[in-house]
């Protein structure tokens, strides 16, 4: 995501590609909590006795927001939106989709025809960090203003799962996302699930495409961006999983899995990254996410999980 503009061109890819070959550069119902961890592994086990360890689940249940887990998401990045405010980023009670309710985050988007009380913000003093208040100047209006968290802690490789209901129209990014981008630029960690896919948003099939990403520097060619037809419709009211399982390649092969619902849509090996980072989950507006013809939408996320994963 903190990409502007997201080049999709294959032949970066390709480069990318061809660079490693030669050596270069190396459904749970009505809001149910996903089954218990076991317990770590005993050091020296075998592969076949290690069970996973859950290092965060969040199923929202309360009446604030986890700020001990979370930050409600200040930042603004991109062209033509007004970033992501606190404002549109809370707890509530919603439908689970089968005649019961749940707890869940809200995370609102407004469009085109806002006219609230919440103001958007502009990223105007790079010298102050991510999510400081003092980095943004605040705009008269509200309008292409999304709501997103993202954790306090960073986490490595392993199962990053998102329960949630996508927004129900274009006109913002329902995304899932890790990213870590220390400021001398030494290092780089992106992994995403994009909804709808980059460039898609002005099909009429736009609903059931899906962005999987994967980046190791914050250009085209540090990075893998894959557009898939997925054939489920992932606007359609109901909450679907969303997962990727990170092998940093430290006990196996480095690679991404990435997953809907437990179906498994596209494996990436070129650009795994290595560094922990924050997860970030929610929506913001991206210019390429297709029209913002409306006044509110929602996302609504039902448990977020993080888990380790044996080495393979």
């Amino acid at each position: 995501m903190p990409i502007s503009n997201r080049s999709r061109t294959r032949l970066a890819a390709t480069i990318l590609a061809l660079a490693l070959a030669t050596g270069g550069a190396a459904g749970l119902i009505g809001g149910a909590a996903p089954p218990a961890a076991g317990t770590p592994p005993s050091p020296g086990a075998p592969v076949s006795e290690q069970t996973e360890q859950v290092l965060l689940f969040d199923d929202f249940d309360g009446t604030s927001l986890d700020t001990s887990l979370w930050t409600p998401g200040l930042h603004q990045w991109g062209s033509d939106n007004n970033g992501v405010v606190p404002e549109n980023v809370w707890l509530d009670t919603v439908s689970d989709g089968a005649g019961g309710r749940l707890s869940a985050l809200v995370t609102r988007a407004n469009g085109d025809d806002y006219d609230g009380s919440v103001r958007g913000i502009k990223a105007t003093d790079a010298s102050y960090p991510i999510g400081d208040p003092r980095r943004y100047t605040r705009q008269d209006t509200g309008v292409r203003t999304g709501g997103l968290v993202w954790t306090n802690e960073r986490y490595g490789a392993g199962r990053y799962e998102v329960r949630m209901k996508a927004l129900p129209y274009s006109g913002g990014c329902s995304c899932v996302w890790n990213y870590y981008n220390p400021d001398d630029g030494s290092d780089y960690t992106e992994i995403d699930i994009e909804i709808p896919a980059a460039g898609t948003a002005d099909r009429s099939d736009w609903r059931q495409w899906v962005g999987f990403n994967s980046y190791i520097a914050p250009t085209a060619a540090g990075g893998t961006s894959e557009d898939v037809d997925v054939n489920i419709d992932n606007h359609d009211g109901a909450f679907h999983t969303y997962r990727w399982d990170w092998y940093d390649g430290s006990g196996g092969t480095a690679r991404i899995e990435f997953y809907i619902d437990d179906i498994h849509f596209t494996t990436q090996t070129l650009t795994v990254p290595t560094s922990p980072a924050p997860l970030w989950v929610g929506n913001w507006a991206a210019h390429w996410s297709g029209s913002f013809d409306y006044d509110t939408q929602y996302l609504y996320v039902d448990w977020v999980r993080i888990s380790t994963l044996p080495a393979s």
